[in-house]
C-alpha cells in the first residue's frame, strides 16, 4: 500500500504494506518475535566508538582556551539538535514491525518530553535553545558550518534503511556524546560557566546510555525479521566517522574565526 496525493493520484512517502517484502509476510508487521537474537554484533560496533576516542579530539583542547569556539559549537550543535530528533522520528516509520517500534519509543520521547505549559521543557531542541539565549546568541549566528551540513546529509541518508540507521544514531551519535558532552562539559566549566549548558549536556548524558541500549536491543530484534546486522555494522562506521569530521570541520572553523 502506498500512500497516494488525493488530487493528483501521485505517491508521496514511503510504501507503507509490502509483506511479500519481509521474510515472515504480513506476520512481520504484527507479530511479536520469538528467540533471543544475538547481539554480539552491536557490542562489535560499539567497540568502533570506544576506538575513535571523541573525547581526545584536539577541539575540546581549543574549546578549553576559546569561548568564542564553544560559541560556534553551540549555535552549530543547536543547528544538528532538531533535525537529529526529526529523523529519529523518520527511522521509527520505517521500523515495519510494531513491537519493534515500541523498543524505540522511549528513545523519540527522550529528545521531546512531556508538555508543561505548552512547552516540551526537557527537550532537547529546547534546552539548547536556552542555552543559545545564555550566550546571547542573535539570528546571524546560526549559520550551518560545512561541518554540520555533512553531519546531517549523513543522518539523514542512512534514514530510510532502519538497521544502517540505528548503526549511524546509536553508535555515531547517541553512544558517542557520552564521552563527548563531558569534554564539552569541561570546556564550558574552563570559558563560559555562567552560561546555561548543564542542564542541555546533563539530559544527553543521563538518557544516551539507556538510549544506546535500547537502539542496540531494537537492531538485534531486526536480526529476527531478516535485517542484516552487516548493515548496523556498517551505519556504526559511518556515524562515528562523520561525528570525527564534524569536529574535525568545527577546528578548522573556530581557528579561522575573525
Amino acid at each position: 500500500m502506498t500512500v497516494k496525493n488525493s488530487q493528483s493520484g501521485n505517491p508521496v512517502g514511503q510504501t507503507f504494506f509490502v509483506p511479500e517484502e519481509l521474510p515472515l509476510g504480513i506476520r512481520s508487521y504484527f507479530e511479536p518475535l520469538q528467540g533471543n537474537p544475538d547481539r554480539s554484533f552491536v557490542d562489535a560496533a560499539e567497540a568502533i566508538e570506544r576506538k575513535a576516542k571523541i573525547e581526545n579530539h584536539p577541539f575540546f583542547k581549543f574549546g578549553k582556551q576559546s569561548r568564542q569556539a564553544m560559541i560556534i559549537w553551540t549555535s552549530q550543535e543547536a543547528i544538528v539538535t532538531n533535525p537529529f530528533s526529526q529523523i529519529l522520528f523518520r527511522v521509527l516509520s520505517n521500523v515495519k514491525n510494531v513491537h519493534v517500534r515500541s523498543i524505540l519509543i522511549p528513545v523519540v520521547h527522550g529528545e521531546h518530553s512531556s508538555l508543561r505549559n505548552g512547552i516540551a521543557y526537557k527537550s532537547h531542541p529546547w534546552l539548547i535553545w536556552k542555552l543559545c539565549h545564555s550566550l546571547k546568541l542573535s539570528e546571524k549566528d546560526f549559520r550551518p558550518t560545512k561541518a554540520v551540513i555533512n553531519f546531517i546529509n549523513v543522518l539523514a541518508a542512512a534514514a530510510d534503511n532502519p538497521m544502517r540507521a540505528l548503526g549511524v544514531l546509536g553508535i555515531g551519535n547517541e553512544l558517542m556524546l557520552l564521552a563527548e558532552y563531558r569534554a564539552v562539559e569541561s570546556c564550558f566549566d574552563a570559558v563560559c560557566p555562567d552560561a546555561d549548558y548543564k542542564h542541555f549536556l546533563d539530559a544527553n548524558i543521563s538518557e544516551d546510555e539507556t538510549h544506546t541500549k535500547l537502539i542496540g536491543n531494537a537492531a538485534a530484534a531486526l536480526t529476527l525479521l531478516g535485517y542484516n546486522s552487516d548493515d548496523f555494522m556498517a551505519g556504526a562506521e559511518e556515524g562515528v566517522k562523520a561525528r570525527v569530521v564534524y569536529y574535525d570541520e568545527l577546528l578548522k572553523e573556530v581557528r579561522n574565526y575573525k
